[in-house]
């Protein structure tokens, strides 16, 4: 639903005009991003996740790969992450779902697209035949949004990803 709402309300599908006429493609998300953002710190364990958040706090959240947390892309100290969690009435929070944006960077290709996922926020296609190919992309409430399109990273490994949206799942392989 979240992932609708995030399309509906993305402006004018994705492009702007700028002074001169000619068109941008543009990331405009009027839902609000509760994520939490940071690098994950030398004092992570293997249920316990240090984040060293982009404010520039230290939080300690529960990571419980086997039921609730959704991990996607590792967990490496030093890599950039978003996550989404869950605080109990003690004040424990744990992940309900993670992306390691720094997994998340490279170049993917798939049977109709092929394009690299860069640090500053903008993507390289490098497929002619593509009609629509990705220019830009960010992360709302640990979901990527490619140009207008929001996904659920549903696995981010070392070679391969899989993404979830209204049409349907799409397997990427990593390129070298």
């Amino acid at each position: 639903m979240l992932s609708v709402a995030i399309a509906l309300l993305t402006a004018c599908n994705g492009k702007t005009e700028n002074k001169d006429g000619e068109q941008n493609d543009t990331i405009i998300s009027l839902v609000p991003d509760t994520a939490l953002y940071g690098t994950v710190g030398e004092g992570t364990t293997m249920h316990v996740l240090e984040l060293k958040t982009d404010g520039g706090k230290t939080l300690s959240l529960e990571m419980n790969t086997d039921e609730e947390s959704d991990v996607q892309g590792g967990v490496f100290a030093g890599d950039r992450v978003t996550l989404t969690f869950t605080e109990n009435d003690k004040g424990d929070k744990t992940i309900t779902r993670m992306v390691n944006l720094t997994s998340l960077q490279g170049k993917w290709t798939s049977l109709d697209r092929n394009f690299k996922i860069l640090e500053d926020g903008t993507v390289e296609s490098t497929g002619s035949a593509e009609t629509h190919p990705y220019t830009l992309w960010s992360m709302v409430n640990a979901q990527l949004v490619l140009n207008a399109d929001t996904f659920s990273v549903l696995t981010l490994g070392p070679d391969s990803m899989s993404l979830e949206n209204k049409n349907g799942i799409f397997v990427y392989k990593r390129q070298k």
